[in-house]
């Protein structure tokens, strides 16, 4: 028994030694310079757009202030008059004109929320489009 008594005196007394000499600390991770990831996507599209008419996408993508859409297009006749751009969350159309069956532009958001990909034909004709978005 007293044995007994003894053993366990000698392993609370280990267990109290150990428990006062844990050192506890935190460390606070840095976050390194060259793993900052941009995400982006790209999309195809391909539509007929009619004449007088505005085509807009079925779907919208969320943006912050910044950030950037590109749109790169070819469109049918060359000649035909179309405007390129994106409806902001305020309703409104930012666009820019192609050129000689073209287009390849840049937008800068400057409004927080969705947007959507529109294309305006201002000819007497239908045109053909194609192209991509980036954002």
């Amino acid at each position: 028994m007293r044995l007994k008594k003894a053993f366990c005196l000698l392993l609370a007394s280990v267990l109290t030694f150990a428990c006062l000499t844990l050192e506890a600390g935190a460390v606070q991770a840095e976050p390194e310079a060259d793993t900052l990831s941009i995400e982006r996507a790209s999309g195809r599209f391909s539509v007929d757009v009619s004449k007088q008419s505005t085509f807009t996408a079925d779907s919208d993508f969320f943006l912050d202030v910044g950030e950037t859409v590109t749109i790169t297009a070819t469109y049918t006749p060359r000649s035909a008059s179309v405007d390129f751009g994106l409806i902001a969350p305020d309703g409104l159309f930012y666009s820019l004109p192609g050129q000689r069956g073209s287009f390849s532009e840049t937008f800068k958001i400057d409004q927080r929320g969705y947007y959507t990909l529109a294309i305006r034909n201002n000819s007497d004709s239908a045109v053909s489009v194609s192209g991509t978005v980036t954002y």
